[in-house]
């Protein structure tokens, strides 16, 4: 269990943290890892649960959790959520 493993590191270290984690979730080991950064959750996770008031609001894959109503409901501030160029994975974006 990992709780906000990547928040004070740069983007390459956030990179290489999840990466070691999705390794071992792909060597059959169960890895759970709490993360306010959606982009990274969407991109390293295999399923993802968004809680709201402490209950959860949504789970499922980051393409059918991560939807701009679910999550600016959530975090009471507009969002766009686009598919990331290359991979497709959701990236969400703050409206401003």
């Amino acid at each position: 269990m990992l709780d906000e493993p990547t928040v004070a590191l740069d983007i390459r270290h956030q990179e290489l943290v999840l990466s070691v984690a999705r390794e071992l979730a792909e060597d059959g080991r169960t890895v759970i890892v709490v993360l306010h950064d959606l982009g990274l959750a969407a991109a390293y996770a295999h399923r993802v649960a968004v809680l709201s008031e402490g209950r959860i609001a949504a789970r499922g894959t980051s393409a059918d959790v991560f939807t701009a109503s679910l999550l600016s409901d959530v975090y009471q501030h507009q969002v766009d959520v686009l598919p990331h160029p290359r991979t497709g994975t959701p990236l969400v974006v703050p409206r401003r």
